[in-house]
């Protein structure tokens, strides 16, 4: 088995094209643009019709099964993209993509993209087989150093010419966001053709292209950022937002972790799943579950209730500087 990274995949493809990809993750952009790469490698080689099989429950496989009986002398070589939306892996499932390698030819190339199933396919110890020898490509939204090699693999497809003080802010400022980094870089190359792009020049554009949402002033905050959290919050001052979408943003999600906090038992992803936490956000929640105590989860709400009555009282003169207190607090 192995693991293969979207800044990987190319050279793995310029070297040998196999018959099964199995896609685990579930971020969007790296779906689309890992699968678009496969597809445009296989067309080269022949494979240029593509099918499409959406497994949405048990009875879906006799599709894929029959699929490959009809093949017959008229048979065009063909990229089958298999798409499990089921809602839940169980046995009858599992056996059935265990005995996907008895199926494998070589007119036919398989993708499997395993979705919102793809954490229970890598823990489950039963799909060794599928594992044992086919090409795993990562689509889960990248991090840290993931993030950065992927985005320096996309400044090297684009010819884009950057400091490398620049390319770490941009990693700063978009980490987790590969749509719009990916959307960010096609604009970089627009603005600065053919010019050596300096980290001066990259602020300037984060100022002016970026604006900021309370989502990530919290999740900042909850990561333990404090730079980047006190840097969010300045802008927002800056730009003369609404405090009071501030204030109870901020509110619901600390309240989230208190609810957390008083669970003896807590499955945290099921409660995340549950509250209908959105998965690029789960990361930061449980960040914030580690590294925030419950008495200063407690005071920093009391605080903002506080801030809140001193709004309504028209008494604004301190808020900027209470939310900024309330965020070192929490970081």
């Amino acid at each position: 088995m192995k693991n293969i990274h979207l800044y990987e995949l190319k050279e793995y493809l310029t070297k040998r094209l196999n018959f099964l990809y199995v896609f685990l993750g579930e971020d969007f952009f790296l779906l689309n643009k890992s699968q678009e790469l496969i597809l445009n490698f296989a067309s080269q080689k022949g494979f240029l019709e593509t099918s499409t099989i959406d497994i949405e429950k048990n009875k879906d496989w006799e599709k894929v099964i029959l699929f490959y009986k009809k093949k017959n002398l008229f048979f065009q070589k063909t990229s089958l993209i298999i798409n499990f939306i089921i809602k839940k892996l169980n046995i009858v499932l599992m056996k059935n993509i265990n005995k996907i390698s008895s199926l494998l030819n070589s007119d036919i190339l398989m993708i499997l993209k395993f979705n919102h199933l793809s954490l229970a396919i890598q823990k489950n110890k039963s799909l060794a087989q599928l594992k044992k020898n086919t090409d795993i490509v990562s689509c889960f939204t990248p991090y840290n150093l993931q993030f950065i090699n992927w985005i320096k693999y996309e400044i090297q497809e684009k010819n884009i010419n950057i400091e490398e003080k620049a390319l770490f802010l941009l990693c700063k400022y978009y980490e987790g966001d590969t749509l719009f980094i990916y959307n960010v870089l096609s604009v970089l190359v627009i603005t600065w053709p053919n010019t050596y792009i300096t980290v001066d020049k990259i602020k300037k554009f984060i100022i002016d292209f970026f604006s900021f949402h309370p989502f990530h002033w919290i999740n900042a905050i909850l990561e333990g950022k404090i730079k980047k959290a006190i840097y969010i919050l300045n802008f927002f001052r800056n730009h003369q937002y609404d405090v009071l979408v501030l204030i109870r943003s901020l509110q619901k999600d600390l309240l989230k972790l208190i609810y957390m906090k008083r669970e003896k038992n807590i499955n945290i992803n099921m409660f995340l799943v549950d509250e209908k936490i959105s998965k690029k956000r789960c990361k930061f929640f449980i960040y914030g579950f580690k590294h925030i105590n419950y008495n200063v989860l407690f005071e920093a709400i009391q605080m903002l209730v506080r801030i809140e009555m001193n709004i309504k009282q028209k008494n604004n003169s301190a808020v900027w500087n209470q939310l900024q207190k309330i965020t070192l607090i929490l970081c």
